[in-house]
């Protein structure tokens, strides 16, 4: 009976060691080093002193540039992301840290240190605007229009209507539609979210001509449009701002008054207009003109002069061209043809008269 309380006192003893040897750890657990950190640095950025981290914004890009003996940025970059907070690993050493909203940047310096965690985070210190281009105010938005946003060396644009993110402070606003400008000043403050109208006064000019009042139109893209400044220079010339060949065709000018020029072969006239902001003006120019058609077979060249002569005997020359055809537009009047032959032909010069009605056109044939 004794001997069996010894055997069963002794199972047990046996049966608790092996529980507490189970319970040690091994010693490939117990020598096992921690898991290495994935990251080193870890960034972040807010639009404003004190405001939100901009988070997973894929409007802020980070660059990471190796730092340079005085701590500046060297051109040596070790990588970068789009993304406000983003986690990176480097090598340990000095780094400069450029983070960019836009066209807004900051550079921050840091430090990568071995068992620790790098956490540059940057103040863009910004507003976010959206630009509203009109022709006059409270009219359409102006698809066409560029605006150029200035800040020191900051500067960024758009087209149309569009959001932009600007440094806080006074900023330049330069909307343009075609030559026409216009330009603000605009206080922003940090943080804000600011919608502005820009209104650039303009308006579109269409221009046609005819070769007499109630006439026939001309359709030729030959014609030479060219809207001009209404005041002269010094010199007598006017400023051209804006032109086109051909008829009925479209161009942007700003609000104001002008004077249209139109030129047509030896033809020019010139008509005041007005644009206003935000319309359309439609100009029609009365050339008072007509057209010359020359042929002489054989001709060498066949030139257009003035009828009368100056003091010194010489006609004008107003128009030529080498070949045996030549047409001209010209004012009503009456003109002198000449024509000249190749000398080895032994033929003599011809003149002819030849007269131009307003909105008809003159075939004149010279004889050989």
């Amino acid at each position: 009976m004794g001997s069996m309380m010894k055997m069963a006192s002794f199972s047990a003893n046996v049966v608790c060691a092996a529980l507490f040897v189970a319970a040690l750890p091994s010693p490939s657990q117990a020598q096992a080093p921690a898991p290495a950190a994935q990251f080193n640095v870890i960034t972040d950025a807010v639009l404003f002193d004190g405001g939100p981290s901009l988070g997973n914004s894929n409007k802020v890009r980070w660059d990471f540039y190796k730092a340079d003996r005085t701590g500046a940025r060297s051109d040596v970059n070790a990588g970068g992301s789009y993304d406000a907070t983003f986690e990176a690993k480097l090598p340990a050493g000095r780094y400069v840290g450029v983070a960019a909203l836009g066209n807004v940047t900051r550079e921050i310096g840091f430090e990568v240190k071995e068992g620790s965690v790098a956490r540059p985070k940057v103040n863009f210190d910004a507003a976010e605007l959206t630009v509203v281009p009109k022709r006059s105010p409270g009219g359409d938005v102006e698809s066409q229009a560029k605006t150029e946003i200035t800040k020191g060396d900051f500067k960024d644009s758009v087209y149309g209507q569009n959001t932009v993110f600007v440094p806080a402070g006074e900023i330049v606003l330069s909307g343009s539609i075609g030559p026409a400008r216009a330009q603000e000043t605009l206080a922003v403050k940090a943080g804000e979210k600011i919608s502005h109208e820009l209104v650039i006064p303009s308006g579109v000019v269409v221009a046609r001509a005819v070769y007499a009042a109630g006439g026939r139109a001309v359709e030729t893209d030959d014609i030479r449009f060219e809207a001009m400044s209404a005041k002269e220079t010094l010199d007598g010339t006017r400023q051209t701002i804006n032109g086109t060949y051909g008829t009925g065709k479209t161009m942007e000018m700003p609000a104001g008054d002008f004077v249209m020029r139109a030129r047509l072969g030896k033809v020019t006239v010139e008509q005041p207009f007005t644009v206003t902001a935000g319309k359309r003006t439609e100009i029609t120019l009365d050339l008072d003109a007509g057209v010359l058609a020359i042929t002489a077979p054989g001709a060498e060249r066949i030139d257009i002069v003035e009828t009368t002569k100056d003091l010194q005997g010489t006609q004008k020359e107003i128009s030529g061209r080498y070949g045996t055809q030549h047409q001209e537009t010209l004012h009503p009047g009456d003109y002198s043809v000449k024509v000249s032959y190749d000398k080895k032909s032994g033929r003599e010069p011809k003149e002819i008269k030849a007269t131009v009605k307003a909105a008809e056109r003159t075939e004149t044939a010279v004889p050989e």
